[in-house]
């Protein structure tokens, strides 16, 4: 009995082993896990019983992947397929194109399925934005009270909100106005203007 155990427990082992990726890293410690991103500083690793790892770029010697990774290159284009590290270089099995090799210092960012998604996402609403993304403002307050021969008090308003795309830029803006002069009976001063610029 606890020998089937202690030997289903050694398969699981290993085959959980050889779905996850590897990253070895030049102190010798290898961490198995999902490789979830990096960029020219850091890897992004997601491992069982540690969580997410982050590792210095530096740091790493080799990795070796399991699932598809997208690797965006210097000259804007992306590959996609398994990794595997080897003299400096990457070596992408891609599914259409086969064995490619492309230099270490050329690869700007690499992400799994669901990274890249979230990446293509970002650009699609960088590029096409809907009207209620982007938008920025500033609300301004003040009130003035003064004492004297004479009893005022005057608060005002302000309120400013731009979007601004590459290809437009929206405005709106509204200032409200209340003063009061003890002075004089009359009613107090409102004043309000709101405007819509594109």
């Amino acid at each position: 009995m606890a020998r089937s155990v202690l030997l289903t427990g050694v398969l699981w082992f290993l085959v959980v082993g050889a779905r996850s990726d590897q990253v070895t890293l030049k102190n010798g410690d290898r961490l198995t896990g999902t490789i979830v991103k990096s960029d020219a500083k850091t890897m992004l690793i997601k491992t069982e019983f540690a969580g997410e790892v982050n590792v210095q770029l530096e740091a790493v010697t080799s990795i070796t992947s399991t699932q598809p990774l997208h690797l965006g290159l210097k000259d804007g284009e992306t590959v996609v397929g398994t990794v595997a590290t080897s003299d400096g270089k990457f070596e992408v099995a891609t599914k259409t194109t086969g064995e490619l090799a492309a230099a270490k210092d050329t690869v700007v960012a690499v992400r799994n399925d669901d990274e890249q998604k979230a990446y293509d996402a970002e650009i699609d609403r960088l590029r096409n934005p809907r009207l209620t993304d982007f938008w920025s403002g500033i609300l301004d307050t003040g009130l003035s009270v003064t004492r004297g021969n004479s009893a005022t008090l005057t608060y005002n308003l302000a309120g400013k909100a731009a979007r601004v795309t590459s290809r437009d830029k929206i405005s709106v803006y509204a200032t409200a106005v209340y003063a009061t002069d003890a002075t004089t009976p009359r009613a107090p001063v409102r004043f309000w203007t709101s405007g819509f610029r594109v």
